[in-house]
């Protein structure tokens, strides 16, 4: 039987003081499919808990447990687990941008993982699900929100700790593009930069760092990319057999690249799997909320990027979609 759940919302100075204050050893999850914010987030609070001379365990249940285009940021002895710690009960799990309970743990539910669940999120739709919440969408990033978060807990922060908020800054507002990037993101992210982090070698990680399996699979999504809506909505579809006549798994970027063609409102990129299909969602603007149309299939994200997966067809899937954007965009 899952533990009974009295769920309250905390602020920063809270959070703050419960890290500082932290009397349990500890877990730190993110969602599935994780981003730069997602494990930067993740490796930033772990480095700050193990210097604290925590028991920490770094886990989410989905492989891989790091994309291989993140795990430059892993140092010797780091890893993330996919099996819970034995004592999973007896630790406090902090959930890291993770917007919903089913992207945390699709087999359980987040009261059945660990004996308190803090849930760290800047998702507008968050659903609260921890037994203590800190969901603050003013924020451009989980990692931008963690800065506050330490400057409550009284942490310093170190190269260690700022070279993964960097990054998830950075990756979360599209280097410094998106309309999440404010002027507290910038000044947060100068403070960051003020340790001494190399963040030319960031950038050249992150972005200049492309396998050419990864260029061949780009090349069959585009050539096979549609525009609907009147060029207001790209879409391309890829199957299990463009991944492996590519020889790879990465498509990192190329519903971006859709998103970025002149007139889009929306990028999508959409993957048949198993069961259905699984879609990334980019919008250009504010004229529509991909967040909003993720979330009718069960699954979430951004106003400006999301992602979702569906029991459709592709067909079907992208019809829907069509209807989704242009329900908002007439609307």
């Amino acid at each position: 039987m899952s533990r009974q759940v009295d769920a309250a919302d905390l602020d920063i100075a809270a959070v703050g003081a419960l890290i500082r204050d932290l009397e349990t050893p500890a877990i730190v999850a993110t969602h599935q499919n994780p981003d730069g914010d997602a494990i930067g987030s993740m490796l930033a609070l772990t480095r700050v808990l193990r210097a604290a001379g925590h028991d920490v365990v770094m886990w989410h249940p989905h492989d891989p447990t790091v994309p291989r285009d993140l795990t430059f940021m892993l140092r010797d002895g780091e890893a993330v687990v996919s099996d819970l710690p034995p004592d999973a009960a007896m630790r406090t799990l902090f959930a890291l941008d993770c917007a919903t309970a089913g992207r945390l743990s699709p087999a359980a539910e987040p009261a059945d993982l660990a004996g308190r669940v803090v849930n760290i999120d800047h998702h507008h739709d968050n659903g609260r699900y921890g037994d203590v919440n800190l969901i603050d969408a003013a924020m451009s990033s989980t990692a931008e929100l963690l800065v506050a978060i330490m400057d409550a807990a009284g942490v310093e922060l170190t190269a260690d700790v700022a070279e993964p908020l960097h990054v998830g800054i950075v990756t979360d507002t599209g280097r410094m593009s998106y309309s999440n990037t404010t002027a507290a993101t910038l000044r947060a992210d100068a403070r960051l930069v003020a340790t001494g982090i190399d963040v030319a070698a960031i950038a050249r990680a992150l972005y200049e760092n492309v396998d050419f399996a990864s260029l061949r699979l780009t090349g069959i999504a585009l050539g096979r990319a549609s525009a609907l809506l009147d060029g207001r909505l790209v879409v391309s579809t890829l199957t299990d057999e463009d991944f492996s006549a590519a020889g790879t798994s990465d498509a990192d970027g190329i519903a971006e690249m859709l998103r970025g063609v002149r007139g889009a409102e929306v990028g999508a990129l959409v993957r048949t799997v198993s069961d259905g299909v699984r879609a990334s969602l980019r919008a250009a603007g504010d004229a529509v909320d991909v967040s909003k149309i993720a979330r009718l299939e069960g699954g979430g994200g951004h106003r400006a990027a999301a992602g979702v997966s569906s029991a459709k067809t592709p067909d079907q899937f992208v019809a829907w979609l069509a209807d989704q954007v242009a329900a908002q965009l007439d609307g």
